[in-house]
């Protein structure tokens, strides 16, 4: 693996965010200065397709990138774009008896809006 490589995955997996390609940059620039925009882009994909990262797809927002390829779901907020992780018990044997077969992997999005924006909203609400 690649000294860029390297850094891009410790990134991404340093934290329980889900950052963005360029918040990936950013951050691996602090670590490497040298790295380009590019390299990260480029590296992104071959982690992806090397299954070691997944690339979550949003509708108006941003991809992000998860630190984890087992599948399980990914809460997002329609107000600030935060995504969270969360897993149902037994779903993927549900989802295999529904299908009457196994599956490769699954992509579930929920989209909500966090307890920090419903605050938000409030106090917008409040102040009018």
């Amino acid at each position: 693996m690649t000294k860029q490589r390297a850094v891009i995955l410790e990134v991404i997996r340093s934290d329980m965010c889900h950052h963005t390609a360029d918040e990936i940059f950013t951050l691996a620039k602090e670590r490497l200065p040298g790295i380009s925009r590019a390299t990260v882009y480029n590296n992104l994909k071959a982690l992806e397709s090397a299954q070691l990262i997944r690339r979550i797809t949003g509708d108006s927002l941003s991809d992000r990138y998860d630190n984890s390829y087992v599948p399980h779901g990914h809460m997002i907020c329609e107000e600030c774009g935060q995504v969270k992780d969360f897993n149902l018990s037994n779903f993927d044997k549900q989802l295999s008896d529904a299908i009457g077969s196994e599956f490769n992997s699954y992509e579930l999005k929920v989209r909500y809006v966090c307890d920090v924006c419903k605050q938000n909203e409030c106090a917008k609400t409040a102040g009018e």
